[in-house]
């Protein structure tokens, strides 16, 4: 039943774990848990394929690493393009599902490689459609969720050229005062592409039920994210039992239309990951679990690519 449900995974740290620990994207030597073939065994059909700079590399090498990490991604348009296609518009977005061709949509996780925002247009030009402000710390735009202040001028600016530019604004990892802010100023359909319910795991990097609920009444959608310290109940290694608690609590929450999937994957040590979840291959084993819980086909097929392919066909450029 799962290989009816095409995949869209709003947040796979690609070129940063290959540029990293310098492995293979098809046949890796180094364990990882995304490889080429391992989105095509999962049905994976659109990527948000990330730049993330490491904390070690900050702040000396942030923009090269980032510069790098799009590099590698034009690499892999090159040498695979029998395989991957970069998505740079709504015409791009329409080949969604025509053939087995796996789409790349860059998200920027921290936006600290943009050294002042009028620099942001040539990350665009590159094909970075979705940013998140900040990573857990601050930055000259926002603050993390491991501080405590708000937007910046530049982060209201930058904002504000977002929406100009139609960069979709990603909410996860920002404290609580910078994403009320934030998402006040975004013009565009809002996600946050790899986040749980606080209500279910009290972790700082889940949302609380007024942050899904201002997501979802903007049209947006709440990626759930596979990484077990943000999906633990108890002491309870996490299963698909947990990821289905945090889908079902926002679904009732927010309604079936804002869920989504952002794994994470390769974003932390596969140890890190739930049982039965350990590589891209295993996301169709969601919709399985998802649809045996008693999620109806049109429900399943929402989350795991229909909500997140709506908010892009809005919010992208023709």
């Amino acid at each position: 039943m799962s290989k009816k449900f095409l995949i869209v995974d709003a947040h796979e740290d690609i070129a940063f774990h290959l540029n990293y620990f310098k492995r293979d994207f098809v046949t890796p030597r180094t364990p990882c848990m995304i490889t080429l073939p391992g989105l095509k065994e999962g049905n994976v059909r659109l990527v948000f394929n990330t730049v993330f700079v490491h904390p070690k590399q900050k702040p000396e090498k942030t923009v090269q690493s980032a510069l790098e990490q799009l590099n590698k991604y034009d690499e892999i348009y090159d040498e695979f393009h029998n395989d991957v296609y970069q998505i740079r518009t709504r015409e791009d977005l329409s080949r969604f599902g025509q053939g087995s061709k796996i789409g790349f949509l860059t998200l920027m996780e921290g936006a600290d490689p943009i050294e002042e925002v009028d620099k942001l247009d040539e990350f665009y030009d590159r094909g970075v459609r979705v940013i998140g402000l900040a990573w857990n710390d601050k930055n000259q735009y926002a603050s993390g969720n491991d501080t405590e202040d708000g937007l910046s001028q530049e982060g209201v600016r930058l904002i504000n050229r977002m929406n100009e530019l139609g960069i979709t604004l990603d909410l996860s990892h920002l404290n609580e005062k910078c994403f009320r802010e934030a998402v006040e100023l975004t013009n565009l359909i809002p996600v946050a592409t790899h986040s749980n319910a606080r209500a279910v795991t009290d972790h700082p990097r889940n949302l609380r039920d007024e942050q899904l609920r201002a997501i979802s009444e903007r049209g947006g959608v709440t990626g759930i994210v596979l990484y077990n310290y943000f999906l633990k109940i108890g002491d309870k290694t996490p299963t698909l039992d947990e990821v289905f608690a945090h889908a079902d609590y926002m679904v009732n929450l927010c309604g079936e239309d804002h869920v989504g999937i952002g794994s994470d994957m390769d974003g932390a040590r596969i140890g890190d990951f739930p049982q039965g979840l350990k590589t891209v291959a295993d996301l169709p084993k969601i919709a399985e679990f998802f649809a045996a819980k008693g999620y109806s086909e049109d429900r399943v097929a929402k989350i795991m690519s229909g909500n997140f392919l709506r908010v892009l066909k809005s919010n992208l450029n023709p």
